[in-house]
This record gives structure tokens, sequence and C-alpha cells, in this order.
């Protein structure tokens, strides 16, 4: 699953990997600092609202922001 955040450093995305980390334990991730939209991937997880909703609550509570990115699917 892909998500567009507003994460700009190394910090950021070991704040959200933290988060993720805790509702996820088995999860693998990456982000795309570089990228325009700072892509955050997480991998391992069915594309899925409910997990979508549950990926961006994590990147939330690490205090940013986070939207699924659903290659031509619906979002909620």
């Amino acid at each position: 699953m892909d998500f567009k955040t507003n994460a700009k450093e190394s910090g950021d995305v070991d704040a959200i990997a933290k988060k993720l980390q805790e509702k996820f334990p088995d999860n693998k991730l990456d982000i795309e600092l570089e990228n325009t939209y700072k892509v955050l991937h997480v991998h391992g997880l069915p594309e899925d609202n409910l997990h979508a909703a549950q990926v961006e609550s994590a990147i939330k509570e690490a205090g940013f922001e986070g939207s699924w990115l659903t290659r031509g699917l619906e979002n909620k």
C-alpha cells in the first residue's frame, strides 16, 4: 500500500515507523523522501479500506499527514 505523506526527514520516517510497528509488528516499510509526495510504501498488508484507515491513523498518531494512493480505486 502506498501513502502520500508530509514527512521531510529520517526522524519523521522513524516516528511513523514506530507507530506502524505498534499496529503491524510484521510490516515492512520504506519512504521516498526525494519524491514530491513523500510516498510511504507499506508492504505486506491487504489493500483495502480497513487497513488503509489503520495506516492513516498511525501516521496521524505520529504527528504527520498521510493519505492512501489507491491506483485507480476509490479512496474510502
